[in-house]
């Protein structure tokens, strides 16, 4: 749900002579990445220059850069913005404010959705001592637009048993624990290995217990 403006009906570019390729902007993104960075570019198709008076943006989590402010008929440029996550998380709607010499007003949507690239449907499975040890399953499932695949499950406990399965529906894994017995208390360590981000490959621990 997004945390920062109400949605507005989207309408047709309001300047007379610059046309913009991509005025509504929209990106997955990990934690991990810490930013998103792209160009709102734009085209002066009229017969007189153009003069950017201003680009104002709605939060301090977004930085903007214009390499100019005057355009010559048939000139291109581009409005260089960045968004720096910090501890956001969620999705965020950013609107970045451009008003021309003229007065006239354009907005450009900078949408962000900041998720970790696998959710988890719990992080701890466990059992009472002496209860029947019924293996338990975590459902593994990829953020929307992330291309994260699980690569494999380490256990540090060798009476835990974790196997990795594909899901029923398709989108994403299950991971099956089940332990020896529960004759005693006992605990565990998942660590399940990722592909993703490629640079460094993340890893998530899950916890297994027997109180």
């Amino acid at each position: 749900m997004f945390r920062s403006l109400c949605f507005l009906a989207l309408a047709a570019p309001a300047f007379a002579q610059l046309v913009w390729e991509k005025p509504w902007q929209e990106f997955h993104a990990s934690p991990e990445e810490k930013q998103v960075v792209t160009n709102f570019a734009f085209r002066n198709t009229g017969t007189a220059p153009v003069t950017i008076k201003s680009v104002k943006n709605g939060c301090g989590c977004i930085s903007t850069d214009l390499g100019k402010k005057t355009y010559a008929p048939g000139e291109s440029g581009a409005v260089v913005a960045k968004f720096t996550f910090g501890s956001r998380r969620g999705g965020y709607r950013k609107l970045i404010t451009i008003t021309t010499g003229d007065g006239t007003k354009q907005e450009l949507n900078f949408v962000v959705y900041i998720q970790d690239p696998l959710a988890f449907s719990k992080s701890l499975v466990w059992w009472r001592a002496g209860q029947p040890a019924a293996p338990q399953e975590v459902l593994l499932t990829p953020a929307v637009g992330m291309p994260v695949r699980v690569l494999g499950v380490v256990c540090s406990n060798p009476r835990f048993a974790a196997r990795l399965e594909a899901a029923q529906d398709g989108a994403g894994y299950r991971l099956v624990v089940q332990p020896a017995d529960t004759a005693q208390r006992e605990s565990a360590e998942l660590t399940v290995q990722t592909d993703y981000p490629p640079a460094a490959p993340r890893s998530y621990t899950l916890h297994a217990r027997i109180k």
